[in-house]
């Protein structure tokens, strides 16, 4: 087993092997875990589908360091967790801010005043996802220094599957569906426009959500902060 292998070739330092929990779920498991006081922790996670996994820093159980990716376990990669584990015995990481302190930081630098917070995101991105899929949507976070120029729709977000709503500055759902179906090379496309205002704000009162309506572009605006 990959822990009994980790066990072996790793020095933890001033660090302590922490008993591995039942913390899995379908796709990987917590395989190694050395904890240092001030709750740092360097983890392993193993994939339990394929090959491999990946390792990386965490405290308050958010990464701070990159995630590396490993498939092959040779002693290349004990040599890149060992240096990995020095460097958070020396205090590497000890001014490491988070993905929460990061986003706390830049509020209170901006100014802004919070309107949302994750339990809301994800009841409305979990409505949305349920009842229009296909709406046109976009927004902006707030260590974006630009505001996107397109739209897309929920379902082929990846990005936001693992994404830290609470960075979310604002969020833009347009009321209005256009489809078109291409019928022919010398022919216009058929165009269809669907009026999705109603469902939208069905879903923004069921949930309590704050918005505004910008009536010349036809869009809900939720703000995360403002």
């Amino acid at each position: 087993m990959l822990y009994e292998i980790l066990c072996e070739e790793l020095n933890p330092q001033r660090g302590k092997i922490r008993e591995i929990s039942l913390q899995n779920d379908k796709y990987r498991k917590i395989t190694f875990d050395v904890s240092w006081k001030g709750n740092f922790h360097f983890i392993v996670i193993e994939s339990l589908f394929r090959c491999g996994g990946y390792y990386y820093v965490e405290r308050n159980q958010q990464a701070i360091s990159p995630i590396y990716w490993f498939s092959k376990i040779d002693n290349e990669l004990f040599k890149k967790m060992q240096r990995m584990i020095y460097e958070i015995d020396n205090g590497k990481y000890r001014n490491k801010k988070t993905l929460r302190e990061k986003i706390h930081l830049l509020v209170e630098q901006k100014g802004l005043v919070s309107y949302m917070n994750n339990t809301k995101w994800h009841e409305l991105f979990n409505a949305i996802n349920e009842n229009i899929p296909t709406i046109d949507l976009q927004y902006k976070t707030i260590f974006d220094d630009e505001s996107p120029d397109v739209y897309w729709e929920l379902r082929g977000d990846e990005e936001i599957k693992h994404m830290n709503l609470a960075q979310i500055e604002w969020l833009k759902i347009k009321s209005i569906k256009t489809e078109y179906t291409h019928i022919g090379m010398l022919v216009s496309p058929k165009i269809k426009i669907y009026d999705k205002k109603g469902e939208i704000l069905e879903i923004l009162h069921q949930y309590n959500i704050p918005y505004e309506y910008d009536e010349t572009e036809q869009v809900f605006v939720i703000y995360g902060y403002k």
